[in-house]
């Protein structure tokens, strides 16, 4: 079932586009804990409301920034194309987006929301850039402009009109793409602005240990893996497979049995209350991280092992099953400052701008209270029967 995730994030046109506002950390699932990504908080994008241009009714206003009724639909058919490609659950159609998720919303609901408070978010970052006096560096416009000349290139053989004629679909045209793109990265230079060196708002340590003590988990992890082994050759090196990964096979009864007998081990040991720091040291598979595992609910690890170690209070211990083997998690305290320790560096990485852009998003939706939006507008559109923005 489609997950109903917070979402914060969004944007991509990976040319040009800093990430930095996120809610959902977007990880690919690489299955190795030393490769945790954190993907920061997400692009927040924008576009104001274009004199000289047809861009219909303003839909929504802040301080003395719009967006307007057509540029809201480029926003909604280009996070429609994202929803599309993030959530597998859905496809493009009214069944799909009737579905109803766990938190009783249909999927039309929840996702035609979040666009909504995304282009809110914008919004306010584009206001804000205004009230500050801020500018786009040179090279950064000229890199948009280029952009924008590749895709009239590339998708209208130099033709604007073609290129127009294409862009209709979304509401908008090539001049208005283009001052969209140049919107989407006034919010990176607002936050440089803010959080950068010398940056006008100084994040304190408070700030840094107060975000450690509220989003991370501490455990101890004894595993045991019952379920694959690495392929070797004839001299024992690793087997690799055509995307560079080392090969693996299914075990068989026989390696599954040898496994279970440490499993019986272990399981016998914490039931008559053996340390479970000793149980560790004399059987877990996994002793690469000498500090334990920390956790964020959103890391890119075994969801079993992460979804047990939050439910667990501290000093508590479970063993839990996965696709991956079998995992015995201890919930230990958090160690104090633990994000500045080298040997934690693979569960903090880039934590300062990870801190400092989860403050940068929650400063810009206390602001969504402030944004003025014309329901009548943008109840005109929604999720489902928007066109699905894939190109632009």
């Amino acid at each position: 079932m489609l997950k109903t995730y917070i979402f914060g994030y969004i944007s991509a046109k990976a040319h040009f586009m800093q990430r930095f506002l996120s809610i959902i950390f977007w990880c690919q699932k690489e299955n190795n804990v030393k490769t945790i990504q954190r993907i920061l908080l997400a692009v927040l994008s924008a576009c104001l409301l274009l004199s000289g241009c047809a861009s219909g009714e303003t839909a929504m206003t802040y301080g003395k920034t719009q967006i307007s009724e057509n540029v809201f639909r480029y926003w909604l058919s280009y996070y429609k194309n994202i929803f599309l490609k993030t959530y597998k659950d859905i496809d493009n159609t009214a069944e799909s987006f009737a579905m109803v998720l766990e938190n009783g919303q249909t999927a039309e609901e929840y996702l035609y929301s979040q666009t909504v408070e995304n282009v809110q978010m914008t919004l306010i970052c584009m206001e804000l850039f205004r009230q500050n006096e801020l500018s786009l560096p040179s090279a950064l416009e000229k890199q948009i402009d280029d952009y924008v000349d590749d895709i009239l290139k590339e998708y209208a053989d130099g033709n604007k009109k073609t290129l127009n004629a294409a862009l209709s679909v979304y509401g908008v045209n090539m001049n208005m793409l283009r001052e969209i793109y140049r919107d989407q990265e006034k919010s990176g230079v607002l936050f440089d602005y803010m959080y950068g060196t010398n940056g006008t708002t100084p994040v304190t340590e408070e700030e840094y240990d107060a975000y450690y003590e509220d989003n991370y988990c501490h455990i101890r992890h004894i595993y045991v893996n019952n379920q694959y082994y690495y392929v070797t050759d004839e001299n024992g090196n690793s087997v690799f497979d055509d995307k560079g990964s080392v090969k693996t096979a299914a075990m068989d009864a026989r390696m599954r049995a040898e496994k279970q007998v440490v499993i019986d081990a272990i399981d016998a040991a914490l039931a008559n209350g053996e340390d479970f720091e000793t149980v560790y040291t004399t059987y877990s598979e996994d002793q690469y991280y000498e500090n334990g595992y920390y956790l964020t609910r959103d890391i890119d690890f075994i969801s079993e092992v992460v979804d047990a170690a939050f439910a667990l209070e501290i000093g508590e211990w479970q063993k839990v099953e996965s696709d991956y083997g079998v995992h015995y998690i201890k919930r230990l305290p958090l160690a104090d400052k633990a994000y500045t320790e080298d040997a934690n560096a693979d569960f903090f990485p880039d934590y300062e701008n990870t801190v400092k852009s989860a403050l940068f998003v929650d400063y810009i939706r206390s602001l969504l209270p402030e944004v003025t939006i014309n329901e009548e507008v943008i109840a005109r559109y929604n999720m489902t029967d928007s066109p699905v923005n894939y190109r632009f």
